[in-house]
């Protein structure tokens, strides 16, 4: 669909998605009935019925402490638009286990700890796998690197098992290692991710309130630190193939914090500003996530990789999207075509006010091609959106660099609504 037709149709493209998820989704269709909501007929209809980001870990933690998936399906369930209740889990034997057992009838649950440690999770379909896949190869394609098997692919990230992040691994490397490309790292990383989150959210509560023994503080710091120490031994790997392919092109996937490690660990092994000559390419989403680096960061990652602006793809989005918002050689994030932008107050309970052409306030979305779940969603994120015409030349409406989170700034980040809609799963699990 283009541009001008996604434009022109908005209000009635949303009131479709509308009236389709609230039969699926159990919590937007309680949602809406509270609400009074029955059609989509401006934008200001749709502000109640977006979830708010904290809405995928309102489950109660004691029932992942307990092993209650059965009661965990039914919390999937209420904020699905494809039925989980079904979903054997009497061999499962902790959050792994659940995962695995909902990707085997084709429930393809993302998760991140966030901030606080306890995980989220959204159920995503092959349809939402897809189109996430297909965005990438798209975004890749607009920049001037489009599918073509001549380069050596390092995923720098540390190997985390979820079968998102192995499939977008594997998605890169079939689309771009050429077939004597440089090895991945074949380390034996500790297993139980989900549940090594899990365990970690526990623990952070446990040293808080003192109830932590130190056997368990000894063990927890021992796992965390193999880990560290198999990230580390991935690095070292890289680093030396890196070394005896430093003139070919590299096409690096990776997050900043992981990428400015290797960097380090290239300089302890001699390795200058300019001793990499290949055109090498990097695609990377996200922040730094906590980690401190220095203000040049990317500059320093840039000379000493040889990374080119023409070949790096940096966008912007979260995991409650598929579609990535790519970012300009102007320095700002373009919205595409199947994503609806909302900038809310910071409560989130009005579009916030415009000035001058420029708008600050929540970013909110309406993602058109969830298929999984309701598609309607209110970040964490403060961002400002200005409404003219991009530097670059493009129009459309256009992200602004400095994006926060709320929850850094020093007012806590509170959704009005937050409160309100896991009173609704708590109903729905509880029935």
């Amino acid at each position: 669909m283009s541009e001008t037709t996604i434009q022109r149709n908005v209000i009635e493209i949303l009131d479709s998605q509308f009236q389709q998820r609230r039969r699926q989704v159990p919590v937007l269709a309680q949602r809406a009935e509270a609400e009074g909501i029955t059609q989509i007929r401006a934008r200001e209809d749709m502000i109640p019925l977006l979830f708010p980001h904290t809405t995928y870990k309102s489950y109660p933690e004691s029932l992942v402490a307990k092993g209650r998936w059965a009661q965990m399906n039914r919390w999937l369930d209420s904020l699905s638009a494809h039925r989980v209740t079904d979903v054997d889990v009497s061999a499962v034997e902790d959050v792994d286990g659940w995962i695995a057992a909902l990707e085997r009838t084709g429930h393809l649950v993302s998760s991140s700890s966030g901030t606080s440690g306890k995980g989220s999770f959204l159920n995503k379909s092959r349809r939402d796998r897809d189109a996430n896949q297909q965005d990438m190869l798209r975004c890749l394609t607009d920049l001037g690197v489009p599918p073509r098997n001549t380069w050596h692919v390092i995923p720098v990230g540390p190997e985390t098992g979820q079968s998102a992040h192995v499939a977008m691994r594997n998605l890169l490397v079939d689309n771009y290692a050429r077939p004597d490309a440089i090895p991945l790292f074949e380390g034996t990383p500790p297993g139980g991710f989900h549940r090594y989150l899990a365990r970690l959210s526990a623990m952070r509560r446990a040293m808080a309130d003192g109830t932590a023994s130190p056997d368990e503080i000894a063990s927890f710091e021992a796992e965390a630190a193999e880990r560290a120490s198999e990230q580390e031994r991935r690095l070292d790997h890289f680093a030396e193939r890196i070394l005896e392919r430093r003139t070919e092109n590299i096409f690096f996937s990776s997050q900043f914090p992981q990428l400015f490690r290797l960097c380090e660990i290239l300089k302890d092994k001699g390795v200058g500003e300019g001793d990499i000559t290949g055109a090498n390419a990097l695609t990377t989403g996200g922040g730094l996530k906590g980690t401190s680096l220095p203000a040049d960061y990317q500059e320093q990652i840039f000379r000493m990789l040889n990374i080119g602006p023409d070949r790096f793809m940096h966008y912007y989005s979260m995991q409650e999207l598929n579609i990535r918002l790519p970012k300009c050689p102007a320095g700002r994030y373009h919205v595409p075509d199947e994503i609806v932008l909302f900038v809310l107050d910071k409560p989130g309970e009005a579009l916030a006010g415009e000035s001058d052409g420029v708008v600050q306030g929540r970013a909110a979305f309406f993602d058109t091609t969830v298929d999984g779940r309701w598609g309607g969603t209110i970040s964490g994120d403060r961002i400002t959106v200005d409404l003219g015409e991009c530097p670059c030349g493009r129009s459309g409406d256009t992200i602004l660099p400095d994006i926060v989170r709320y929850s850094d700034l020093a007012d806590d980040d509170k959704i009005t609504c937050a409160g309100t809609m896991d009173a609704y799963v708590r109903g729905l699990v509880e029935e």
